[in-house]
């Protein structure tokens, strides 16, 4: 049993279990993680397909051809096909799915399959949880970063007006299927950036759980399915205690947060050519930089953190951090939808496994803090 802390309330958590299913408590029903092996993955998708009345699929281009080309309901079935991007997570991408259902009918007794990585995720939960207020959908995570992180927690965000998730419901899937198969199709840098976000959770939750991660990381970058499948069960473990406590982010649930306020402001200021999970542990490290100025996070645990996700952060990745001009961070921290009355409330380390809440002020003085905590990380990686 490994223990941290969010905001001085302590969570437990058995990283020993290596059940198949993992049930999530949520509202207004609780959900179940089933891990699959063994089997190939159309068949899994036949199957569920007839288990289903009225199904219909969203799903990625990119996996039709991949992962479902035999599957012998495909062309039986409504499907949904997109080029996903991340300016599909927008209000045009959401209508398109609303479209899509209004053409086929859908009603409340419909089954909504959602198949692909987490934008897929956002627009297809934000679809489902305001069409006829809210069909039954169930989700088939593609990355590893929707696998070991968004694919629990309810949550579905649109970006608006240049700032990410400014737009958001909570709707929760009904079941998620996790099989390993889907990451062996996945470039390079997808995999460090799922990496990246449970590297995140890791630290979250205390020395047990980054002394794991560490272990396994070499391993999970050359793509050991055991590996991989550890590191997720770990990261889903500790995000599950979180959300069951506050699945609404009323308080604690910030915590989550972590890395991700800097991380959304680098993938803006470098026109996202930089991952998701990928921002958001250089986003962390950056944040670690700004704790240690404040004499809260111990200069041991930042840089033992810095020394770990170095290997999360390539050549390529450096090189565009390096030619990145900062001079808008302010404008885009202001969007950030955790800034209030120009204050950004955010998510610091004071050691590893214990997380605070601390008020940055969006003022002038912040910016050469900001580029001081940028170069450093830099510097060092």
């Amino acid at each position: 049993m490994s223990e941290f802390s969010v905001q001085g309330k302590i969570f437990n958590v058995d990283f020993s279990e290596q059940s198949s299913i993992l049930e999530v408590k949520s509202h207004p029903r609780p959900y179940e993680v089933e891990f699959l092996q063994g089997r190939d993955i159309h068949h899994i998708f036949d199957d569920f397909l007839k288990s289903c009345n009225e199904p219909l699929v969203l799903v990625d281009e990119k996996l039709v051809e991949r992962h479902l080309s035999q599957s012998k309901l495909i062309r039986e079935t409504p499907i949904m096909s997109v080029a996903v991007s991340e300016r599909f997570k927008s209000l045009d991408g959401a209508v398109s799915i609303l479209n899509f259902m209004s053409a086929q009918k859908v009603g409340r007794g419909s089954t909504f399959l959602v198949v692909g990585g987490g934008i897929l995720q956002d627009v297809g939960a934000f679809a489902a949880g305001v069409y006829k207020r809210g069909i039954p959908w169930v989700y088939m995570p593609t990355t590893l970063l929707a696998q070991a992180d968004s694919c629990i927690g309810s949550k579905s965000g649109l970006n608006f007006m240049g700032a990410k998730n400014v737009l958001g419901m909570f709707s929760a899937p009904r079941k998620i299927f996790i099989h390993p198969s889907f990451l062996n199709t996945l470039p390079q840098e997808d995999i460090e950036s799922g990496l990246g976000e449970a590297f995140r959770l890791s630290i979250i939750g205390g020395e047990i759980s980054l002394k794991l991660f560490e272990e396994l990381l070499p391993s999970s970058l050359e793509r050991d399915q055991g590996s991989l499948k550890r590191i997720v069960q770990l990261a889903l473990r500790i995000k599950r205690s979180v959300i069951e406590v506050d699945e609404f982010e009323l308080d604690l649930r910030r915590s989550m947060n972590f890395g991700h306020s800097v991380g959304h402001a680098i993938e803006a200021l470098t026109d996202y050519q930089i991952p998701h999970g990928t921002a958001v542990a250089f986003g962390l490290l950056v944040e670690n930089e700004l704790s240690t100025q404040r004499d809260m996070l111990p200069k041991v645990d930042r840089d033992r953190i810095l020394r770990i996700g170095s290997n999360l952060i390539s050549a390529s990745t450096r090189e565009i951090l390096r030619k990145m001009d900062i001079t808008g961070i302010i404008d885009i921290l202001h969007k950030d939808k955790k800034t209030e009355g120009g204050v950004l409330k955010l998510v610091v380390l004071q050691r590893i496994g214990n997380v605070r809440f601390i008020d940055f002020p969006l003022t002038k003085t912040a910016v050469p803090a900001l580029q001081y905590a940028l170069k450093s990380v830099l510097e060092k990686i």
